[in-house]
């Protein structure tokens, strides 16, 4: 294998591992609203996220919704102190009895749930499908537990892509934002979500204040108020720790906007662009870091060996 070769492999695994660890810590820093105490605790967000990558893993690189939920499940029951939204739970108590096990959600949202909780937890998806018909498929399995509702798959799609796209992407340039946009809009179908990323692009050209932004995009738990906002304070800073304190200071459901930005940035600037003191209070950050390079391996087939 050439040095070119091997140093775009290295940038691969970097930027897994980036957008992993960024989108824990977004998560962290908006729960805590950015105090740095001894430790950086996650919430569901992460926590979820953790249970999707040790699934794909498990399936060997298929998402099994049954699986899916199942590991959910077990992973609620063991810490549901985590900041669960109310549905989630409802959700996994009524599998428990029986019901179900799919569609759940439709009990008690109409049509289902449009909230970002597909879209928090689905880095793993975004770094390990690169075909859009194949991203957009494992989107679908990945929310299928929780979310029915086409809004919230959509929204999870949307952040998915992202994701792809900026692990693509050159870690020492900025991406256009305008060619970043023209991608998602070519794939996406709900109106509102084009609205919304057309709005993204005006704001970038007059950089408003944080109300301004919340009032054109929003900061609520419908995805499409929170994730075309993640998606503009990525684009604004493109830097992983100015974008996720863009994202907290919006305010709302911060740490599931900041979870999202920070997923997006660190899969373009590599987990070598966020401060290792950060990452040292990090809950977790060292097994968070293991299930990237699993990931990394996994869709490589290439075991990366650390100082070869």
């Amino acid at each position: 294998m050439s040095l070119e070769a091997i140093k775009a492999m290295d940038d691969l695994l970097d930027k897994f591992k980036g957008s992993m660890l960024a989108s824990a810590l977004g998560d962290a820093l908006g729960a805590s609203n950015l105090r740095i105490r001894r430790t950086l605790r996650y919430t569901d967000d992460t926590a979820m996220m953790i249970a999707l990558a040790e699934t794909i893993i498990r399936d060997n690189g298929i998402i099994n919704p049954l699986h899916l939920l199942q590991r959910f499940i077990e992973v609620y029951e063991r810490e549901p102190w985590r900041g669960y939204g109310p549905g989630p739970p409802r959700i996994f108590r009524m599998v428990k009895r029986g019901s179900g096990p799919f569609g759940l959600d439709r009990e008690f949202y109409p049509g289902g749930s449009y909230g970002n909780g597909a879209a928090m937890r689905i880095t793993p998806v975004g770094l390990f499908y690169d075909d859009p018909k194949l991203l957009k498929e494992m989107v679908k399995r990945a929310s299928k537990p929780t979310h029915s509702h086409p809004l919230g798959i959509e929204g999870a799609f949307i952040q998915a892509r992202s994701i792809s796209i900026a692990v693509k992407s050159s870690r020492l340039k900025d991406v256009d934002p305008e060619d970043f946009i023209e991608i998602l809009m070519a794939e996406v179908s709900a109106e509102i979500y084009r609205e919304k990323l057309g709005k993204v692009l005006k704001l970038l050209r007059t950089e408003p204040d944080a109300a301004e932004v919340v009032k054109e995009l929003g900061n609520g738990v419908e995805s499409f108020n929170s994730v075309p906002t993640a998606i503009y304070s990525y684009l604004r800073f493109q830097d992983p720790i100015e974008s996720i304190r863009f994202a907290v200071s919006l305010g709302g459901d911060r740490d599931t906007i900041a979870c999202m930005t920070g997923a997006i940035a660190g899969a373009h600037r590599g987990a070598s662009k966020i401060p290792v003191n950060l990452l040292n209070k990090l809950e977790n950050a060292d097994f968070i870091e293991e299930l990237a390079e699993r990931l990394y391996e996994l869709k490589t087939e290439i075991k990366h060996f650390k100082g070869v």
